[in-house]
């Protein structure tokens, strides 16, 4: 199988600095990729690149096999991207900013006008003034106008940027349709990590213009569970650590508070709550504590640090 999209050592230098740095990457039909960084990492100038609205200083973006630097033409023609805000003209209606954007597409795009209205939810709006739109009609129209060309490779930056949790779930719901029942292959840059964990196929973690790791979800999840931690509140804390560690050999063990925090998972715990009130301690709480997103991105990029040693 061919990649949707395939990047050859991408690199961006704006005089000295260096924002963008010798990124590889290949994508494939039907998957969802998620850019993780925090801001100036790196990736709206990489989304910049890979459309073609900034030239690289070396490297190389194919889109279908087409060269997005050689054959732009053919390389665009199957790629449809919001990269920041929806940029439309806010004096005409968000139907007339779709229909003006359809006929550079021809009539088949303009056919599809009006179920990618519906798909987005806006059509109770549509006819509106597009600068009268709240920032999520907004992001739902450039995602609208983004679907027209029927694209192999949609590219959205924030997507989800404005919307109210019903209107998050209803962009995440079309975007696995999308890609489960058109094979579209979509990349999503976003700063919310915790809806990235629901709709992305694997992560790009991204910091200083450079991919410092990439995980399948399926890789996340193990990290995540292989991290887990489990928080009793009792009413001996310390005296509860030291039993464990004693019967267990149990080492990283917290105590905070009125409760001791174990690295332990879900099959292992039943064991170490029946010991501790064989020896009399009461168990007020149980809580489980799993990792996020933002918790693991942290965790890899202090663990790319070279360390230091102070003197």
């Amino acid at each position: 199988m061919l990649p949707v999209l395939n990047i050859n050592n991408l690199t961006k230098f704006y005089g000295s600095k260096k924002v963008v740095d010798s990124i590889n990457l290949s994508l494939f039909p039907g998957q969802i990729y998620g850019f993780v960084g925090p801001n100036g990492a790196g990736k709206s100038t990489t989304l910049k690149m890979i459309t073609g609205l900034v030239p690289p200083t070396d490297g190389s973006v194919r889109i279908c096999g087409y060269s997005i630097g050689k054959n732009f033409k053919r390389a665009i023609s199957n790629v449809g991207a919001v990269v920041e805000m929806p940029q439309l003209y806010p004096y005409l209606s968000g139907l007339k900013n779709l229909q003006l954007m359809a006929k550079f597409y021809g009539k088949t795009a303009t056919k599809r006008i009006n179920d990618i209205v519906k798909l987005v939810g806006m059509e109770n709006r549509i006819k509106d003034k597009f600068g009268t739109y709240s920032l999520g009609m907004k992001q739902r129209v450039g995602i609208a106008q983004a679907l027209l060309n029927k694209p192999k490779l949609l590219i959205l930056d924030e997507p989800t940027n404005g919307l109210d949790p019903n209107g998050i779930i209803e962009i995440r719901n079309i975007l696995r349709a999308l890609a489960e029942k058109e094979k579209m292959t979509i990349i999503i840059s976003s700063h919310n990590l915790a809806e990235l964990e629901l709709i992305c196929d694997s992560i790009g973690f991204i910091h200083n213009g450079k991919i410092i790791e990439n995980k399948t979800m399926q890789d996340i999840k193990q990290l995540v569970d292989q991290k887990q931690q489990v928080q009793l509140l009792c009413n001996y804390p310390h005296y509860s650590a030291l039993l464990i560690k004693e019967e267990y050999k149990l080492s990283n063990i917290k105590i905070v508070g009125n409760s001791i925090i174990l690295p332990l998972k879900d099959k292992d715990l039943a064991p170490v709550i029946s010991f501790l009130m064989s020896k009399k301690i009461k168990i007020f709480g149980i809580n489980k504590m799993e990792k996020s997103l933002e918790e693991l991105y942290l965790e890899i990029l202090n663990s790319k640090r070279p360390s230091s040693n102070i003197i």
